[in-house]
C-alpha cells in the first residue's frame, strides 16, 4: 500500500447546526453542513472510527447530504470538524484510525478492501515538515486549516503549534508563524523555543528591533534554565 499525499478539505470557518450533536462545534471542512444528515450518534461510533490518547480525541461520522455521502472527521477534544471525505457509500466511512501512530492518520479505504488506501494526516506541523516551497497548494491549505482552527487550540496543543510555525517561516510564510507564534505564547507564556522562533519570523519581516527583543527574551529564559551553552550562535550579534 503506498502512502499518498495528505489531502484537507479547507474552508472559512462557519459553525455546525446539522445536528444537536454538533451544535457550536465550528466547522473547517469544505463542506457546507446545512441539510446534512448524521448516520450515527456519537455514542454508536464503531471503534475504528476513535482515535484517542493522552493529546488527541478524534472521530470519524459517516453523514449524507443530498445525494452525497462524507465521512466528517471531528476533532472532539477542541470541537471542531476538520475534514469531509468524500465516500462513494452510505452509512459507513470505509476507514479506521491508525492506533499505532502517536499522531492522528486515518487509513481510507476508498476501494472497499481492493487495497486502494490513502492516509490522512491530522497533525498539522508533521506533515508541514514533509513540503517544500514548491507544494503551495498543499501549504495554502494547512495554512487555511491552522487559521481556522487557531481560536480553539489550548495548552495541549502549544508543541503541534509551535512546530508548525518554525516550519511556515522556513517554507516562506513569516506573517503566519508569528500569528501562531503569538497563540502558542498566549497559551505557554514559558514555551522557550517560541520566543526564538518569533525572533527568526520577525528577522524574515525585516523588524530587527522585535527580531532583537524577542531574542534576548529567548536568551534570558535559556541562561536562567543553565542552557547557555544551547544558545544557537547564530543569534549573538543580536544581543
Amino acid at each position: 500500500m503506498k502512502k499518498i499525499a495528505p489531502f484537507l478539505l479547507s474552508s472559512i470557518c462557519t459553525y455546525v447546526y446539522a445536528n444537536d450533536s454538533f451544535l457550536g462545534y465550528t466547522n473547517c471542512s469544505a463542506l457546507d453542513l446545512a441539510h446534512a444528515q448524521v448516520s450515527l450518534s456519537l455514542k454508536d461510533i464503531p471503534k475504528d472510527y476513535i482515535y484517542r490518547t493522552q493529546h488527541y480525541s478524534f472521530l470519524s461520522l459517516p453523514i449524507a447530504k443530498g445525494n452525497e455521502n462524507y465521512c466528517l472527521i471531528i476533532n472532539d477534544k477542541n470541537q471542531v470538524i476538520v475534514d469531509a471525505i468524500p465516500k462513494m457509500l452510505s452509512n459507513t466511512c470505509g476507514g479506521m484510525w491508525d492506533k499505532k501512530e502517536s499522531t492522528p492518520v486515518w487509513v481510507d479505504d476508498i476501494a472497499g478492501g481492493r487495497g486502494l488506501v490513502t492516509y490522512f494526516h491530522y497533525n498539522t506541523s508533521n506533515t508541514l515538515k514533509n513540503l517544500n516551497k514548491n507544494n503551495i497548494s498543499n501549504i495554502e491549505q494547512q495554512i487555511t486549516t491552522l487559521q481556522c482552527q487557531l481560536s480553539s487550540y489550548n495548552i495541549d496543543d502549544v508543541v503541534e503549534l509551535n512546530d508548525a510555525a518554525f516550519y511556515l517561516n522556513q517554507l516562506g510564510h513569516p506573517k503566519v508563524s508569528l500569528e501562531i507564534l503569538k497563540k502558542v505564547i498566549q497559551l505557554d507564556p514559558n514555551r522557550t523555543v517560541a520566543y526564538l522562533n518569533l525572533a527568526d519570523a520577525y528577522l524574515a519581516l525585516k523588524n530587527q528591533s522585535q527580531a532583537r527583543s524577542n531574542y534576548l527574551i529567548y536568551a534570558n529564559k535559556m541562561k536562567k534554565s543553565g542552557l547557555s551553552d544551547q544558545i544557537p550562535k547564530r543569534i549573538f550579534k543580536y544581543l
